[in-house]
């Protein structure tokens, strides 16, 4: 049995893990900053901000590694425009198989 301490432990390496997000538009890819990371017992969240500056047709959305590998991604159709902006949260649960 994993102990919460190692639940945390497993949770926050996995987020160790995560550098910086990618917005996949149709004419170009923009590399951005997490906006927020969290780690609450179990689950994992990592927040992106999409604000005035990131405008178009959103095709996909990717948490990168440190090693340059895709880790997460959330494919979807989005278009925004620029006078709001939108958060996304990839979001992660760490459970043991019995």
């Amino acid at each position: 049995m994993i102990t919460p301490e190692g639940i945390r432990e497993i949770a926050q390496s996995i987020l160790g893990l995560v550098d910086y997000a990618e917005v996949q538009m149709k004419t170009e890819a923009k590399q951005l900053q997490l906006y927020r990371t969290s780690v609450d017992v179990d689950t994992i969240k990592v927040f992106i901000m999409l604000d005035d500056t990131i405008v178009g047709d959103i095709q996909n959305i990717k948490l990168i590694g440190g090693s340059g590998k895709i880790l997460l991604e959330n494919p979807q159709e989005i278009v925004k425009n620029e006078t709001r902006g939108l958060l996304v949260v990839f979001s992660i649960k760490v459970v043991e198989v019995a």
